[in-house]
């Protein structure tokens, strides 16, 4: 399933948030925190013809389902600008708005240049 992710440079951490419509991934995370991210789309990822998977620890925060994730919108604006057109409408859209904060930790990051995964991959300890 796609999933628009944040880095957060200060914490080393990736976010993504997930409508509860798809809150199964949460139950996933809840049950087994082992979680893997690809960037392998040049146009959505900016790792350029890279294919990069990071592997780390996941933390589901279900706790504020409303506003948890809005700490997160102004990273959101930055990748899709066009949001604040959604947010207006907010009210029609009301379980696509409840959101799920996950929060993961890098433990391991593999790199293929130019996407070859023919080769072996660079490997990054995080």
């Amino acid at each position: 399933m796609p999933l628009l992710p944040f880095y957060l440079s200060d914490s080393g951490k990736f976010v993504v948030t997930s409508s509860i419509l798809f809150s199964k991934k949460a139950e996933n995370v809840k049950k087994n925190p082992k979680v893997s991210l690809l960037f392998s789309n040049p146009e959505g990822s900016k790792a350029g013809k890279h294919a990069v998977l990071v592997q780390g620890i996941a933390h589901a925060d279900d706790s504020d389902l409303d506003h948890g994730w809005e700490k997160y919108l102004s990273y959101w604006r930055k990748k899709e600008p066009y949001i604040d057109a959604y947010l207006a409408e907010r009210e029609k859209f009301g379980w696509f708005w409840k959101r799920i904060v996950v929060q993961v930790e890098p433990k391991k990051i593999l790199a293929w240049k130019n996407g070859d995964t023919s080769q072996a991959p660079e490997e990054f300890g995080a």
